[in-house]
């Protein structure tokens, strides 16, 4: 019998609530159990190049955000030096008592607390939220490799660039099983310029070997199964006709009672740009078109902030330049909050005046589903997949038209009935998927 087998190693690897890549991993793996059949979860053991099954007693903690598999000594370029230096000598000793902590043992997390010592709030007992997360031991978590044959399915929606390269292309040559993948976006190839040299050439690797060998390809977007077509072909890798499946979204599971909104923010006084700060997001566009309006003094006679809600990411010097120098101006009507929590930004969401999207490329675009999900209307852009996701509900601009932004923010902020049409078609039209529908499509896909 034919069998699905889904690649769950970047969500096992992942520490706390899962964002992104890592949310549609997950929620692939919870709907492959949910319809059952002859389904693994399983992990791809770099040791030894092959797929392990998730031990069933295992595949709740390790699918859901507090837990991650113990891949410290697997993982040499992410936080094996720092683990050396700080746990070495007491390290069998730590995952010891951690074998006995997960079992009910009693007195286990204390003794393992007095063990670790100060060294107990790191990765990966504690992630960047301060939760305490369980750290699985490999070899319990997980059972003998498996060796899918011809007929059966894996399904690969993680980041296999960064821990696999060709490793799945290679087993499935073994073993002639079809290999699924799901395909983001491409912007390290079509936007070299954005990324880190060395990124772009381990995600080209990837996807040069990749693409001539999957059964299937699932993209979310129209416009990167476009880039799949036109790099494959720009690369002579043979036929490629990827297929479309929709991601879904879910509302974050929150407290009964929000947060305050942070000082000085009013409701219904500030628009809302949640993203991290990355070279192509659009921050530098806003900014520029903020300063206008300020230079016009739109904001300050309506009380009203430019709110950044996101981490810093990477080559963005410049950027996170013009922002401090906006926060330390008097009259910069802005706030920059870094990591706000899922219930801080739940609590932005609903007394957002309205929210922006000015992303120059985009495979999907969540925040805009999160704003609509809450009502908001969204001065979008015509970057990648933002008007496709936007679905025709939110006026989309050139995301390098400064003087568009200018005028369309102005118009927002000094005439709230100039955006209460974009609201109202919110309320009547707007429909997402859920994810248990997303993630059965994409495995119906898969499988088809």
């Amino acid at each position: 019998m034919a069998r699905l087998i889904v690649d769950i190693s970047t969500n096992a690897r992942w520490s706390g609530p899962p964002v992104g890549i890592v949310r549609v991993e997950q929620e692939i793996a919870l709907q492959a159990l949910r319809r059952g059949g002859d389904v693994d979860l399983a992990f791809h053991d770099p040791s030894s190049g092959m797929l392990r099954p998730v031990a069933p007693g295992w595949r709740d903690l390790l699918v859901g955000p507090d837990a991650v598999l113990e891949t410290i000594w697997l993982d040499v370029r992410r936080h094996q030096p720092r683990w050396r230096r700080a746990l070495a000598p007491r390290y069998p000793v730590v995952m010891a008592l951690e074998r006995a902590r997960l079992a009910g043992l009693p007195l286990a997390g204390a003794a393992q607390r007095l063990v670790l010592g100060r060294h107990g709030r790191v990765h990966p007992f504690v992630d960047d939220a301060g939760r305490r997360m369980a750290v699985v031991p490999f070899n319990t978590a997980l059972g003998a490799p498996v060796a899918p044959g011809p007929g059966d399915t894996v399904l690969s929606a993680g980041t296999d660039w960064l821990h696999k390269g060709g490793a799945l292309v290679e087993f499935s040559r073994r073993h002639g099983f079809r290999l699924v993948v799901l395909c983001y976006d491409l912007l390290p190839l079509t936007h070299p310029e954005w990324f880190f040299p060395e990124d772009v050439a381990r995600f080209g690797a990837y996807w040069r070997q990749t693409i001539p060998a999957a059964a299937r390809i699932l993209c979310n977007a129209d416009c990167v199964a476009q880039d799949l077509r036109d790099f494959a072909r720009a690369e002579a890798l043979g036929p490629c006709d990827p297929v479309v499946v929709p991601l879904g979204y879910a509302p974050p599971r929150l407290p009964a009672a929000l947060p305050p909104l942070p000082a000085p923010l009013a409701p219904g006084h500030f628009a809302l740009f949640v993203s991290t700060i990355e070279p192509r997001k659009g921050h530098a566009v806003l900014l520029e078109a903020w300063r206008a309006l300020l230079a016009r003094g739109v904001p300050q006679g309506a009380g009203f902030h430019l709110v950044f809600a996101g981490r810093r990411g990477w080559m963005v010097d410049g950027v996170m330049r013009e922002i401090a120098a906006l926060s330390d101006k008097a009259n910069g009507q802005f706030l920059h909050l870094d990591g706000p929590s899922d219930a801080t930004l739940a609590r932005l969401y609903r007394d957002a005046a309205f929210c922006l999207y000015p992303s120059r490329a985009e495979g999907f675009g969540l925040p805009i589903i999160e704003a609509m999900a809450q009502g908001k209307a969204v001065i979008a852009s015509t970057g990648g997949a933002v008007p496709q996701t936007a679905g025709g509900l939110a006026p989309c601009l050139d995301p390098l038209d400064v003087p568009a932004w200018i005028a369309t923010m102005a118009g927002w902020i000094t005439d709230p009935a100039a955006r209460g049409a974009w609201e109202a078609r919110i309320r009547d039209e707007f429909r997402h998927l859920s994810w248990p529908e997303a993630a059965e499509g994409i495995i119906a896909a898969a499988l088809a």
